[in-house]
């Protein structure tokens, strides 16, 4: 079993500001038992006209550090996002924080968003995964950012190893059926990898909230509506397990006759 907390809240424009959010959230999820605690995309800061490179940080900086602190002091793990500096490039990362052993984990986003008139390659460099998997109580878990799940190759490379659980943070843009798609890639995702599938996302403005958990079967078992919130799911192992050994898809599939390229 594991408990997740996400968060679902308006960009802070300082990093002041997201650290003393991030705190108070990390409080209330341990107090309310949770195992890990998730925040959006970009949740460092962001702000109009920003500029990440202006932001960024290495990421054994201070702001990290912080998130360490934070970790340890109310005995819960985290997931955030970052702008994260890099010998000479900028990247934008989701960091995993284990509450005993700090960073332990890290993955720079994929697929940028160069779409709808929006190039974000012109703030950030690609990133190349890493397309680690950590492990929380019995849960092999995996991390993606927004954008990356219209791909549903990195979820399928995630589920063939082993992952039982992918957490995304995100900050999906408002627009028509923005919102439609958004619920319906998340249930695709973990019906087609038999994983549990959850999210975390910005709201207001030019985002769509709407943070959501789908089970391995692909159904919503919980979400936010359009305000800042924090929700809690109970995600048990077994239901995997129980979903595979009915449907076991990742079994049947026949790669020798599929040319991906």
């Amino acid at each position: 079993m594991i408990r997740i907390a996400l968060t679902q809240l308006t960009p802070p424009k300082t990093k002041e500001k997201s650290l003393e959010n991030i705190e108070n959230y990390a409080r209330l999820a341990s107090k309310n038992h949770a195992d890990l605690v998730v925040f959006p995309e970009y949740y460092m800061c962001y702000y109009k006209g920003i500029k990440p490179a202006d932001e960024a940080e290495n990421i054994h900086g201070g702001y990290v550090q912080s998130l360490e602190k934070i970790s340890q002091k109310y005995k819960i793990d985290i997931i955030t996002g970052i702008h994260e500096k890099y010998e000479n490039r900028i990247y934008d990362t989701a960091v995993y924080i284990n509450k005993y052993s700090g960073i332990s984990s890290f993955y720079r986003k994929t697929h940028l968003y160069d779409a709808f008139g929006f190039k974000e390659s012109d703030l950030y460099s690609h990133g190349n995964g890493p397309f680690d998997i950590f492990k929380i109580n019995d849960f092999k878990i995996g991390m993606v950012i927004c954008y990356d799940i219209r791909f549903p190759e990195i979820f399928r490379n995630y589920s063939l190893n082993s992952a039982d659980l992918i957490v995304i943070i995100s900050g999906w843009f408002s627009g028509p059926v923005k919102e439609e798609q958004w619920l319906n890639l998340v249930s695709v995702r973990a019906l087609e990898n038999t994983v549990y599938v959850a999210s975390s996302n910005l709201v207001g403005g030019d985002f769509t909230g709407i943070s959501t958990v789908a089970d391995p079967i692909g159904v919503i078992i919980n979400r936010c509506a359009e305000a800042p919130d924090i929700i809690y799911s109970d995600l048990d192992i077994n239901r995997i397990n129980d979903v595979r050994g009915k449907m076991p898809v990742l079994e049947q599939r026949r790669p020798e006759l599929y040319r991906l390229k």
